[in-house]
């Protein structure tokens, strides 16, 4: 596996468990997993394809990433609290 998928995925796992462990929410933390982690590799391609170099830590685009999964969680997040 590549160096940056690994940071990227560490990323988007600590994302959705830190608003949880901060707010209690996401509830389903699956959902959190998948809507972060999409967000983070899709945040990953575009820095990569932009050419994008703030934030990089070796070829990961760690502040898009980490940015794009926060936002990701607190979507879930947000979106669970609507429902109920």
């Amino acid at each position: 596996m590549p160096p940056a998928l690994v940071v990227v995925i560490l990323v988007s796992l600590g994302a959705p468990a830190a608003l949880r462990a901060l707010s209690g929410r996401p509830r389903s933390l699956a959902a959190g997993y998948v809507a972060a982690t999409t967000a983070a590799l899709l945040a990953q391609v575009s820095g990569e394809i932009a050419g994008w170099r703030t934030g990089v830590l070796g070829d990961a685009q760690l502040l898009a990433g980490g940015i794009a999964a926060l936002l990701a969680a607190l979507a879930v997040a947000a979106l669970e609290g609507r429902a109920e």
